[in-house]
């Protein structure tokens, strides 16, 4: 199952990368308002979500070369209103 995802992230990551690298760069361009800029990971996670689910969109994100930590922090965040 592990290999099976990877190909998609990547599949999808090819498809969508340049757009998710440009969401990522205009989050960090702005001033960080929250700790690892957690914040706006939070919306840009939102805004992903409902297409590839919470843990893929973290993944995608994080290929993208988003702040780690904060992409992180957002997912606990959003996990704990489940």
């Amino acid at each position: 199952m592990q290999s099976i995802t990877n190909k998609y992230l990547k599949s999808l990551f090819t498809a969508i990368g340049g757009e998710l690298k440009q969401l990522v760069n205009n989050a960090e361009s702005m001033p960080y308002t929250t700790k690892n800029n957690y914040g706006r990971y939070m919306g840009l996670l939102t805004m992903l979500q409902p297409q590839v689910g919470l843990d893929n969109a973290v993944q995608l994100l994080i290929m993208a070369k988003g702040n780690k930590e904060g992409i992180l922090d957002a997912k606990k965040v959003l996990d704990s209103y489940k």
